[in-house]
């Protein structure tokens, strides 16, 4: 089977993973967003990845970046590699600079994997856990920021894939993120976002690149501001369902809620989950 279709099923088989708290285990991890950027006022973003060994033997770790808002292909080869021993746990800080060389406004989607299929020399059973967080670096006094675990749930039909927990008010504000993980096509969604009583504020559809990740202010999407927690469905527009949505290199979604304090510019994350079990989760 050729390497990018292969990790197409390896991606999707990665978000069906079961959960430990706030981190996922896999051969292969997918983070919906990593970034290094400025933000509001002077404040700078980066973000750090944490990689543990599960296993008794030693690991190549393949490190991939896809950059948002642009149609990204796979490279096979994984050139971006780091080592690690018999359950080893490796710290990466700023990741987009130390691995990629990045200096400042850039962010996506990162692919982490031992999968001996696409590492080779990994031994079969490879296992990793893993996890990032997205933090203000400005502050020489200290840091605040996020985690991002690795994706839980993708879709590749139209049933919805689900976030409750947005707000945007005189509070908060909130943003949807979508990352496409298809590696083929741009792919388009449909969202509906729904108010404390259920009622529907917003609604519309908009696409993403092949292996990128896109993020829309609630503004940007229709919502004017509004007291109370808010709930964004998101689903794949049946024009881009493929015939057999199981079939390797079949479109498909992931998203979040990104929620950011306007106090303190505090910022919590939440994967959206599917609403009827994963489609291929056989």
């Amino acid at each position: 089977m050729h390497k990018a279709i292969l990790l197409t099923c390896v991606v999707i088989a990665a978000s069906a993973g079961a959960q430990i708290d706030a981190q996922e285990h896999s051969s292969t991890l997918v983070f919906p967003v990593v970034a290094r950027t400025t933000g509001v006022g002077t404040s700078r973003w980066v973000s750090d990845l944490t990689v543990n060994n599960l296993i008794d033997q030693g690991v190549t770790v393949g490190i991939q970046f896809f950059p948002e808002n642009q149609a990204n292909t796979l490279d096979p080869s994984f050139p971006d590699r780091i080592q690690l021993g018999p359950r080893e746990t490796a710290v990466i800080e700023d990741i987009l600079m130390t691995e990629f060389g990045y200096s400042t406004n850039i962010k996506g989607m990162l692919v982490v994997t031992v999968d001996p299929d696409l590492v080779q020399g990994n031994p079969q059973g490879s296992n990793i856990a893993g996890v990032t967080r997205t933090y203000n670096a400005a502050d020489p006094a200290g840091t605040y920021g996020q985690t991002v675990s690795s994706s839980e749930a993708y879709a590749s039909t139209t049933t919805p894939l689900v976030a409750t927990g947005a707000r945007f008010d005189g509070s908060f504000r909130s943003n949807l993120g979508v990352g496409n993980i298809g590696f083929f096509e741009e792919v388009r969604f449909n969202y509906r976002v729904r108010g404390t009583s259920g009622a529907m504020l917003a609604e519309g559809s908009q696409s993403i690149p092949p292996l990128s990740v896109r993020q829309w202010s609630l503004q940007q999407l229709g919502v004017t501001q509004v007291e109370g927690g808010l709930t964004i469905e998101v689903w794949l527009d049946e024009g881009s369902v493929n015939q057999d949505p199981c079939a390797s290199g079949a479109n498909a979604i992931i998203a979040y809620i990104s929620k950011v304090d306007n106090g303190t510019g505090d910022a919590e994350f939440i994967h959206a989950l599917s609403t009827e079990g994963l489609p291929c989760d056989d």
